[in-house]
């Protein structure tokens, strides 16, 4: 376990493999936990019952969701690449599912501390002329964590793909309900798919407490380019929030949930040749008003 600590900030990062060895999520630079001023936590589990979910823990990324790389070309029993995760294992001829637990031949992570920053770096190339090389790197400035990537096509073939990270987010392990509230300026239109979610203007939250999933597809305006930031989570009784600034610009958003765990969504999409390059940026801000008294 790696951690990176300033005057208002603890992170808490795992080791590739240390704490997630599953199919989904990308091994490196997995925040386990974000205390803000000793007093305020933010990560919580995917899910809380045990052998359930997909292993997600905090600030939990994927590439791929729905465009794996190079999956429908390969065999049943032949390997295909999956970003930050390594070589995955086809097991049957459908359709792929993030869901399935794929055999995993791991990635080779070189990792780097200095001072307030980690970084990590991989590289994979399938047998197929699928390549990419992943340099992410974890920061903390103040208040502001900031998560940076730099990926590479490094194959014989050009591909599409995207990313999003999960946020599996529970403020001090409080219980989704009315005192969450998650601010999206840019939000254009609001499909609620399963639960309930309350929507008041740019404002969302949650009247009753969840009884299962919930989720829904948020459309952004990108016309509002004057706004800095996608989405503040914010639970009014620890007065205590989240902030996720994204330096590119939004493919997706989608909402996601339960009773322990707030999980907002935005995608970016990857569009490259061979030995292209793209990189893009996500930054937290976590903060807490103080107590008007």
């Amino acid at each position: 376990m790696y951690v990176l600590e300033n005057n208002r900030l603890k992170v808490e990062v795992a080791a590739p493999g240390e704490v997630y060895r599953g199919p989904r999520f990308d091994w490196t630079g997995f925040v386990t936990q974000v205390t803000l001023d000793k007093r305020v936590t933010y990560c919580v589990p995917e899910r809380l019952e045990s052998e359930a979910g997909t292993g997600g823990i905090g600030l939990s990324n994927e590439f791929g969701i729905d465009t794996p790389l190079g999956y429908d070309e390969v065999e049943v029993g032949e390997q295909f690449p999956k970003i930050g995760v390594g070589l995955l294992t086809k097991k049957e001829d459908s359709a792929y599912d993030f869901f399935y637990k794929y055999d995993v031949t791991p990635i080779d992570v070189k990792v780097n501390k200095t001072g307030q920053t980690l970084t990590f770096d991989s590289a994979t190339e399938s047998l197929h002329g699928y390549g990419y090389r992943l340099l992410k790197k974890i920061a903390l400035d103040h208040n502001k964590l900031t998560i940076s990537y730099t990926l590479k096509n490094i194959g014989t073939l050009a591909f599409k793909t995207n990313e999003y990270s999960h946020n599996f987010i529970g403020i001090n392990n409080q219980i989704v309900n009315e005192n969450y509230q998650l601010t999206l300026p840019n939000m254009r239109h609001l499909d609620v798919t399963v639960g309930t979610i309350k929507k008041t203007n740019q404002q969302l939250t949650w009247p009753v407490r969840p009884k299962g999933d919930f989720y829904a597809h948020i459309d952004l305006d990108q016309s509002l380019t004057s706004e800095k930031y996608h989405w503040d989570l914010y639970h009014q009784t620890v007065r205590a929030g989240v902030r996720e600034l994204n330096a590119f610009e939004p493919a997706k958003m989608a909402l996601w949930g339960r009773a322990h765990v707030v999980s907002p969504e935005v995608f970016v999409n990857i569009d490259l040749a061979p030995g292209e390059t793209q990189m893009w940026e996500r930054c937290y801000q976590f903060y807490q008003k103080e107590s008007s008294r």
